[in-house]
């Protein structure tokens, strides 16, 4: 389980040069988050409660950790969960306090993304285009930091549609925020 943020992180950051890559098309400016909440010191196995993870189809207990994140340049607290039942999915949740949510316009990412919404905070979908079996949502909390909720599974024999995964990220994603907007 801990090896989900480093192995995505490291195909997101995989080396792209910006020769590489197409040039985005122009978007509207995201909508200002409604206010900051810092993740200084929040434990993210602290922002789903056993309800909102059993709803998620999340079986297992959260299992905290902190590594050194290449993507996110810096130590990162993240909590991860499995489920089992129905399917076979794994949920990651990072406190990300080295960067903000400035870090996917960067030329180094190698990731499609969209514009979202999650609990009034704007955000974004980001999908790597060598995996299809994975979906983050990053959610602009407070300058400089993230709320990064990685969902990923399906195994060979019933893979998940990765736009469910997505819409499943983005569920645990309002779920975590609605814990943390409530301190």
């Amino acid at each position: 389980m801990r090896l989900l943020l480093p192995l995505v992180a490291c195909v997101l950051a995989a080396g792209c040069s910006a020769a590489d890559t197409p040039p985005a098309p122009t978007a509207p400016p995201p909508p200002a988050r409604p206010r900051e909440v810092r993740l200084d010191g929040v434990d993210p196995c602290s922002l789903l409660t056993a309800e909102q993870r059993a709803g998620l189809g999340l079986t297992s207990e959260p299992h905290a950790s902190t590594a050194y994140v290449e993507l996110f340049r810096g130590n990162v607290r993240t909590c991860t969960m499995r489920g089992r039942s129905p399917d076979s999915v794994l949920l990651g949740i990072s406190a990300v306090t080295t960067t903000g949510i400035e870090r996917w316009k960067e030329s180094d990412l190698v990731a499609q993304t969209r514009s979202t919404s999650v609990a009034g905070f704007p955000a974004l979908a980001a999908v790597p285009p060598q995996l299809t079996d994975y979906c983050s949502v990053e959610v602009d909390v407070a300058a400089g930091q993230l709320l990064d909720v990685q969902f990923g599974g399906g195994s060979p024999q019933s893979p998940i549609p990765q736009d469910e995964l997505c819409r499943r990220a983005v569920d645990a994603a309002a779920a975590a925020m609605a814990t943390l907007v409530s301190r």
